[in-house]
């Protein structure tokens, strides 16, 4: 994606669905999305040495290719956000430590077992987004086309870094289970205290106006979030017979 910074327009206020929290909620999901691409990316790049299915590799490459594409545009539009916010919104920093400390720190089948989790989460997000993308109106063209670009594409490739990790000593379902349980309450707590942020500096920094505007969005979407949020998709990632591919194919 090629765009200038008056391409992207004025996201300062509530350029996606007229409402400022669900802006706030895309933004702190493309701040992130270049930190978790560098860890995917050099997570398979590693993977990719030990095993020698030509196969494999490729599909690996490809997925490189697109992970590395969809970080330059989110930085891009990360650029202006930064325009507007001054500086990345909590909770970004302690994201970006936590998986250096597992690059230092863990095995590489265990960097992709995190890897796994992190691209499964992603995926089931993704499929949910897509599903209902053509209810959402954008203020921006650029944002419009990115996240829904970046969904199909990690929907098309949700399963590589599942292979890659299931050829290099994945372990059982407990390990799987305390993964997707780390990554659901780390991600839980970054969207906390990011989208409560950038939220703050939206409301020009008025800690009542904030807190309105959290209310009201609570209140309003509450019943039909608990009703979509797709509970038994997240933790089917501990089955003995998950594989992503079923996240569409058999609509589980």
């Amino acid at each position: 994606m090629k765009a200038r910074h008056a391409d992207i327009g004025d996201l300062s206020q509530s350029w996606c669905n007229d409402d400022v929290v669900v802006s706030s909620v895309m933004e702190t999901v493309s701040f992130v999305t270049p930190v978790l691409e560098g860890f995917f990316i050099r997570s398979v790049a590693q993977g990719m040495r030990m095993r020698q299915d030509v196969a494999l590799a490729r599909r690996c490459q490809a997925f490189i290719r697109e992970e590395s594409s969809h970080s330059r545009a989110h930085k891009k539009f990360n650029t202006v956000l930064l325009g507007y916010l001054g500086r990345p919104p909590a909770g970004l920093t302690m994201v970006g430590a936590m998986l250096d400390a597992a690059r230092r720190r863990l095995s590489v089948a265990q960097q992709l077992g995190l890897a796994a989790a992190l691209e499964h989460l992603t995926a089931v997000m993704s499929k949910l987004y897509v599903g209902q993308q053509h209810g959402l109106q954008f203020a921006s063209s650029y944002a419009q086309e990115l996240f829904a670009m970046h969904a199909e594409e990690e929907l098309g490739h949700r399963s590589v870094v599942f292979d890659l990790w299931q050829a290099n000593d994945p372990g059982g379902r407990f390990n799987r289970f305390v993964i997707i349980v780390l990554v659901l309450l780390v991600g839980s707590i970054y969207v906390g205290l990011a989208v409560s942020w950038i939220l703050y500096r939206k409301m020009d920094r008025r800690l009542v106006k904030t807190l309105i505007a959290l209310v009201k969005f609570s209140v309003k979407n509450l019943g039909s979030t608990l009703v979509q949020l797709p509970v038994s998709e997240l933790f089917s990632f501990i089955r003995g017979d998950f594989h992503p591919e079923r996240l569409i194919d058999d609509g589980k």
